[in-house]
């Protein structure tokens, strides 16, 4: 099998305890489980919602460093992908191509021109918020409150410059001004669904395909809050009843894997990078082969492959 991951916050919580990526106490660690052939892996840099103002770009200037030293000592494993080129390239080889994304906007400090700082650095994805506020706008916490001016502009400045707007952690009427502002396909990347479990970081229906219209891609997450009500009884099988109303909504091609492995209380059977292939299993059963290859690789890399030229 093949997974491309839309996020983890691995590369963050390594990090913080002065790990590296062999750690088998993280839940992704290499060497990888040799079933999984190809791999993609999103690694966020994740900022906290109470680190602010400069020290947010300090903060991610740190990580980009942390980043940059893990692929020099771990060259044999892993591999920065800038184009979909190197993609195919570093997956070819078999070692996993890392995306590196940013996981709150707070780290642009409020300045526009940091958003090529980002791209330059290799960044191709950057979640608007976090939970709470930035100069961009608000989490989920505040459904209501907009994107601020400056997260207008930024929105608009992402779509210029071809770096994926990601709506995950996103207010219901952010996410409605990013719909207004840009023409582009965008992002969840770790979102589920409302209807499926009631909880404010979960997509509406109405923008799941709104999401579906505009050829963006969607990333199931595995934490147990998110998948159901009562996270106590959350299992891998709530992952397929997400999975099977997106796909009632119209996302055959839109439907993919966003783990947030290493930053959340994942469900049993898959606490781990390593057991993904028993989640492909479960999924190429209940929905075939070939919608099982779409939903771990082939929807995350074409909508990848499309904007990483």
């Amino acid at each position: 099998m093949d997974f491309f991951d839309l996020h983890c916050d691995t590369l963050t919580t390594a990090m913080q305890h002065s790990a590296d990526l062999k750690c088998s106490w993280l839940d992704i660690s290499f060497p990888r489980n040799e079933e999984i052939k190809r791999h993609c892996q999103c690694f966020a840099i994740y900022c906290p919602d109470t680190i602010k103002g400069e020290d947010a770009f300090n903060y991610y200037t740190m990580s980009k460093h942390y980043f940059k030293d893990q692929l020099s000592e771990l060259s044999e494993y892993f591999e920065h992908a800038k184009t979909a080129l190197d993609i195919d390239r570093i997956t070819a080889s078999g070692k996993t191509a890392a995306i590196l994304t940013v996981e709150g906007g707070r780290v642009l400090s409020g300045k526009i021109e940091r958003l090529d700082n980002l791209y330059n650095d290799g960044v191709r994805m950057m979640t608007l918020t976090w939970n709470g506020e930035n100069e961009i706008g608000k989490g989920s916490v505040e459904q209501g409150f907009h994107l601020k001016p400056f997260g207008i502009e930024v929105i608009k400045e992402m779509e210029r410059i071809g770096m994926v707007i990601d709506v995950s952690h996103l207010s219901d009427a952010g996410f409605e001004d990013v719909l207004k502002n840009v023409d582009c396909a965008f992002a969840a990347s770790h979102s589920n669904l409302r209807s499926v479990c009631e909880h404010r970081r979960n997509l509406q229906d109405e923008y799941f395909k709104e999401i579906v219209r505009r050829k963006g891609i969607v990333g199931i997450n595995f934490y147990k809050a998110f998948l159901n009500p009562d996270e106590n009884s959350a299992n891998i099988d709530d992952i397929i009843k997400h999975i099977e109303k997106m796909l009632l909504l119209g996302g055959e091609n839109t439907v993919a894997m966003g783990s947030d492995y290493d930053g959340c209380d994942v469900v049993e059977g898959i606490k781990k990078m390593n057991d993904v292939p028993k989640l492909f299993d479960l999924v190429e059963k209940e929905f075939g082969t070939e919608l099982a290859e779409k939903i771990f690789w082939k929807n995350a890399y074409d909508f990848f492959a499309e904007r990483m030229r």
